[in-house]
């Protein structure tokens, strides 16, 4: 018979294990050749996401240069463009070339390399004067009005004139120290005021009126002159950020003084520039990645670092030069924090599928080679070599795995479209040769010979060669685990290393095949062990369970490597999900303390009382900042920041809060003279006195306080007794609020709409409101498909090789209930024999797998750092929910039997058959 003859008949008869070997290249393909692009793209989107949730202080490239652009060899550094008058003498102001300036800003741009130069967006400026006070307007009720005088080339573009026009140039003096009292204390000069133009919240809050003069606190600055009223065409614009003080004046509540109001108003540029003393000129381009894929981020990272640490000169001779620094350089150090993490995770819960999946892939071939058996053993008893009987199965494996390699590689690219690179080609060319390898190697001279692994001796070669291997790996999971650990975690903030660490793979892979291999090694005694306590019961099918799974166990070691290797992937992942999960929470309460935290004006015991009535709070615990106080200690002195509060209150509030301190309650019971306090941060030793003398009792240290401004090292204290000593009362700007139990998120939306008219100038925090926002950044998004998809694959998995397994030990198993049926078996004793050959290796595999579960993560953790992805300072602590963890059990354990069933139903096809068998 020719070899393709041969073939073509293999592939026409008994086809199914074919498709089996078929579908699982085609899966692998698919994977292969999708994830890899799934997690590019999922980079890519986190540092679009980072980039645009960062405020445009926090990614534009920004320099702020002293003096005004545009006027070239014009202008003396530190005394402004040259005039070319003489003492008091009125001369018009040069005005600047900005629009000159600006296409300087926009070539240098332009001659940044790849990808910087695509990120760097249209360039702007805004020049500033010093903050300087104005005369109070009569009957204002702003106590210390000041300004701040500005000019932009693009001012004009982003307002509307409601009122008046923009200011001109005004003619300024050469001299500006004319404008000072001469020797008879009499000022000689009447300079022209400055025109400014200013929005209607700051006209509104100054008192200021179109056609107002206001004379400044400056000797040296005329005054000022309202000559037009504007609103913003976008309040939201980052313009406005760049350009604080604008829109919207600064107010301040000063005890002391009053009312303190700062607004900044537009000037014409040149007489801006010919009147301040020292101005400030603000540089920025604003940056957009969301075309930077995530090959080009270190690229990115490094040209960034470049052009932030050059000095460069926009446009030749012009004394303002660019000396730029970027917020994006820390967004790009976080983003490829949060890749390492990621990759990390996603290369640890990949390794355990694809063992599983080449244990799937060699029962299929073995399979495939059961159902050939007859007809390669006839060609090699007719002289055919090994190498020809080999080549026949592997081309059978390659007509089936190249076209479903490839037909899977299409669905991953139609699942997710993006740029083929070479590796993937090669892991999608790996995929369809993969099922020609495994045929090839399970075709043995062996192979082909029935077996009974109950009865054929294994040679004392082939044992010690399989505890060497056992050993070996054994061995190398200790090593790669100590050399994980000793280095300790490895971070991507820096930029550099590789994208996943070999270790970080190794390491779990290793410690998971070790605790498989422990298990092959532990079930078989055990259930000796059981096997002779069921020798002295009478019913059968128990005590035959227990011997097959001893002497021929279905499917041999590859499928209880699987079983391991899935369901520890499946408790690995449920856990790793829900420590990421469990540290967003507890960073999100930890940075805002309580179900609402107000930050603001002055919290005094009137704005208390209002909050305290909002519908839906149960409890406002202020907090007073008494600012830093030397404490006597141990060895000397420490300086700490101490914060007051009413410890009644903020024990009710803090009640559920992840962190928070658990004796606050007790601060309010002072033990004799000595004050009850609750150190916070770095403080190694425990403050013993008070500046005045008295002791303090440490109730307890905590890492920080939740909800409280950072500091290095706290004390918390009761406000009432602090009364009694020898500080500053000081002023309370934060409160935190507790809702009431069993609110709804309906419920915090109509409290926090209350506190807000209560406090309409005060920043309102919502711990959900942060938790939701880092969950549904990509990367958090991204993990939690790799988690779900990583638990669905695990227990296909599972199903896969408890199926395959069982259909591949169904020829004895029917040749055995053939015989006993002929001696009396009950019908229906076939299922608990099938039920047996699998129960002890899930029974293992769920105890060893619920292991690795714990072990795989507690690993993670100790070489990954997940920071980034938790958005805190710290380590997330390991977290497990029980529920989930029980569901995935019970969902294993459902799999395992629905496997058990459906190789049940096929296997009784072919009893009837293997009945008359046994009888004749």
């Amino acid at each position: 018979m020719s070899f393709l003859l041969l073939v073509r008949r293999h592939l026409r008869t008994a086809a199914g294990p074919t498709v089996a070997l078929a579908v699982v290249a085609l899966l692998a393909a698919a994977v292969t050749s999708a994830v890899p692009r799934a997690v590019a793209s999922l980079h890519a989107e986190q540092l679009a996401h980072a980039t645009a949730q960062a405020s445009a202080i926090a990614r534009d490239v920004i320099a702020t240069s002293p003096g005004v652009p545009g006027y070239g060899e014009g202008y003396v550094a530190y005394d402004g463009p040259v005039l070319g008058g003489a003492g008091a003498a009125p001369v018009e102001p040069p005005q600047p070339d900005l629009a000159g300036y600006r296409d300087g800003l926009r070539d240098l741009a332009a001659g940044q390399p790849q990808p910087l130069a695509g990120v760097l967006g249209e360039p702007d400026l805004i020049t500033s004067g010093e903050r300087v006070d104005v005369e109070r307007v009569e009957g204002n009720d702003v106590a210390s009005p000041w300004i701040i005088l500005r000019a932009g080339p693009t001012a004009r573009d982003q307002v509307e004139l409601v009122e008046g026009r923009w200011p001109e140039p005004t003619p300024v003096v050469s001299d500006r120290h004319a404008l000072l009292p001469g020797p008879d204390g009499v000022v000689d000069v009447d300079p022209v005021p400055v025109e400014v133009v200013m929005s209607t919240a700051s006209a509104a809050e100054l008192g200021w009126t179109l056609g107002s003069v206001h004379p400044t606190g400056d000797p040296l600055l005329p005054p000022a002159e309202l000559v037009g009223i504007w609103e913003p065409r976008d309040a939201g614009s980052d313009y406005w950020v760049h350009g604080p003080l604008a829109v919207t004046p600064e107010v301040v509540i000063d005890p002391n003084i009053g009312k303190i109001a700062t607004a900044a108003v537009f000037a014409d540029p040149g007489t801006l520039g010919a009147w301040v003393a020292s101005p400030t000129t603000r540089i920025w381009y604003p940056v957009d990645t969301g075309a930077v894929t995530s090959a080009q981020a270190l690229t990115l990272l490094a040209q960034l670092r470049g052009f932030t640490a050059t000095t460069s000169t926009p446009v030749a001779g012009d004394a303002v030069v660019l000396e730029p620094d970027s917020g994006l350089v820390d967004v790009l150090q976080r983003v490829l924090g949060q890749r390492q993490g990621v990759d990390a995770i996603v290369a640890v819960l990949a390794v355990g599928p694809l063992g599983a999946l080449v244990a799937v892939l060699v029962l299929a071939a073995r399979l495939v080679l059961e159902r050939r058996r007859g007809a390669l053993a006839l060609v090699r008893a007719r002289g055919a070599s090994s190498l020809w009987v080999r080549g026949v199965v592997a081309a059978e494996g390659l007509v089936a795995g190249l076209p479903a390699a490839v037909a899977g590689a299409a669905l991953g690219l139609a699942a997710v479209p993006g740029a083929v690179t070479p590796g993937q080609v090669l892991a999608v060319l790996a995929c369809g040769l993969a099922p020609a390898v495994a045929l090839g190697a399970v075709a043995s001279s062996r192979g082909l010979r029935d077996q009974r692994a109950d009865l054929d001796a294994v040679p004392a070669r082939r044992r010690r060669g399989r505890l060497l291997a056992e050993g070996a790996v054994a061995l190398a999971a200790g090593l790669t685990t100590w050399l994980a650990l000793d280095r300790g975690v490895v971070t991507g903030a820096a930029g550099t290393g590789p994208a996943v660490d070999p270790l970080i793979v190794a390491a779990p892979l290793l410690v998971s095949l070790t605790a498989a291999l422990v298990v092959v090694r532990l079930v078989p005694p055990a259930v000796r062990g059981i096997e002779q306590v069921l020798a002295r019961r009478a019913d059968l099918v128990p005590f035959l369970g227990a011997a097959r799974v001893r002497r021929d166990a279905a499917g041999g070691l590859v499928p209880a490597l699987a079983l391991v290797l899935a369901v520890g992937v499946a408790a690995s992942s449920t856990v790793l999900a829900t420590t990421v999960r469990d540290g967003v929470t507890r960073q999100a309460w930890g940075t805002v303390g309580a179900d609402v935290r107000v930050a603001g004006p002055l919290m005094d015991d009137e704005t208390v009382s209002a909050l305290a009535g909002v519908t839906g709070v149960a409890a406002v615990a202020p907090v007073l900042d008494l600012g830093r106080v030397q404490v006597g200690t141990a060895s000397g002195t420490a300086s700490v920041t101490v914060y007051a509060t009413d410890a009644a209150a903020l024990a009710a509030v803090q009640a559920d809060v992840p962190g928070a301190p658990t004796r606050s309650a007790e601060l309010v019971q002072p033990a004799g003279d000595a004050l009850p306090a609750i150190v916070a941060g770095d403080l190694a030793e425990g403050p013993s006195r008070w500046p005045g003398g008295a002791e303090i009792e440490v109730l307890e240290q905590v890492d920080r306080l939740p909800g409280f401004p950072p500091a290095t090292a706290a004390l918390l204290v009761d406000a009432v007794a602090v009364e009694r000593l020898d500080v500053d009362p000081g002023f309370s700007r934060l409160a935190l609020l507790g809702l009431d139990d069993g609110a709804t998120a309906a419920d915090r939306a109509r409290a926090e709409q209350e506190i807000s008219a209560v406090e309409p100038n005060a920043v309102v925090d919502d711990p959900t409101d942060g938790e939701q926002e880092l969950l549904a950044s990509p990367s958090a998004a991204g993990l939690q498909v790799a988690f779900v998809l990583a638990v669905a694959l695990s227990v296909l998995l599972s199903a896969a090789v408890v199926l395959l397994a069982l259909v591949l030990a169904a020829p004895a198993r029917r040749r055995l209930l053939a015989v006993l049926r002929t001696l009396g078996l009950p019908r229906g004793a076939e299922r608990g024999i099938v039920a047996w050959e699998t129960a002890p290796w899930t029974a293992a595999g769920l105890l060893a797998g619920g292991a690795l579960g714990w072990a795989v993560p507690a690993l993670v953790l100790a070489v990954v750092d997940l920071t980034p992805l938790t958005g805190g300072d710290s380590a997330p602590a390991l977290a497990a929910d029980p529920l989930w963890l029980g569901a995935l059990g019970l969902g294993l354990l459902l799999v395992v039997a629905a496997g058990t069933a459906v190789a049940g139903t096929l296997g009784r096809r072919h009893d009837v058959e293997h009945l008359r068998a046994g009888t004749d």
